[in-house]
């Protein structure tokens, strides 16, 4: 099986361009993808930056919103499935989503099942973040509602987790998922600063420490929203559950997609020589549920 993650740059063009850029990208590797995993908000500008402006609620999109049913007519042409990322409108006014949708190789959306077995359409980012670091300012609960949990989507090619970028800084998230079967952990993110010194360190520990496939998929180059210009890292990768690093791109490659072949009998092998699932003591860990 192969994995994709699809590295964006600046996004300066609708939607619907920037997807149909994406899927340009996939094309010009050699062998067909079975997976590809977009990142944080792929098909917008950035705008969580500082600006705390309403206009951009109007970017907002349903299930039927350009951007899933552009990634779903390439999913249902390449015959794979795709994660796509992207600022959802929810069914009350007023309430938006930082999300992603997992698309099967028919075009239609899969579900996910939360562990307490409810279905879910999409994945929506639990961990918002709103912070000033040096100097930029991330305001995304001025836009977001946080999500209701970690659903599993269960495909053909496997059980996917996703985390949406700060997300991925919470080593429970990750344990929940794999609790309930994920084997390959999707990461769509937009990370600029100097996180990028820790990007892959990090999701090599994560990947290894949890036993599963994380395919990351990051934005690259300067962005402009209003008067702020925000730079972002790259650096998207394809992580084994050993921690190894199969795939990666560099900080200045945008709309450049990265593959490598993902073996889910590579997890249950690893699960089986790295004892960690078998030395769990939940009856030690209850502080963090209470906490």
């Amino acid at each position: 099986m192969l994995s994709v993650a699809v590295q964006t740059g600046p996004v300066r063009e609708t939607p619907t361009k920037v997807v149909s850029r994406c899927f340009e990208a996939v094309s010009e590797l050699a062998d067909k993808p079975d997976l590809i995993v977009l990142p944080e908000l792929f098909s917008l500008p950035f705008f969580c930056v500082g600006l705390a402006d309403p206009h951009f609620f109007d970017w907002a999109e349903t299930l039927r919103g350009p951007t899933i049913t552009a990634a779903s007519e390439n999913a249902r042409r390449l015959e794979c499935h795709v994660v796509v990322p992207f600022f959802e409108k929810g069914d009350l006014p007023g309430e938006h989503y930082n999300a992603a949708a997992v698309i099967g190789p028919d075009g239609e959306l899969i579900m996910g099942t939360l562990p307490d077995g409810a279905q879910v359409a999409t994945y929506r980012k639990n961990a918002i973040s709103s912070f000033t670091w040096q100097s930029a300012s991330n305001d995304e609960k001025y836009y977001f509602r946080p999500g209701q949990g970690f659903p599993v989507f269960r495909t053909e090619i496997g059980a996917l987790g996703i985390l949406i970028c700060y997300d991925r800084w919470f080593p429970e998230a990750w344990r929940v998922l794999a609790l309930q079967g994920a084997e390959i952990m999707c990461v769509p993110t937009t990370s600029t600063g100097k996180g990028a010194e820790l990007f892959h360190p990090s999701l090599r520990t994560w990947a290894a420490q949890n036993v599963l496939f994380a395919v990351t998929a990051n934005r690259a180059g300067s962005e402009p929203v209003g008067e702020v210009v925000t730079s972002y890292f790259g650096l998207s990768c394809i992580v084994s559950p050993r921690g190894e690093v199969l795939a990666k791109a560099d900080r200045r490659q945008g709309f450049k997609a990265i593959a490598a072949p993902v073996d889910l009998a590579q997890v249950a092998e690893a699960r089986r020589e790295l004892t960690m699932y078998r030395d769990r003591r939940p009856e030690l860990y209850r502080l963090i549920g209470e906490k």
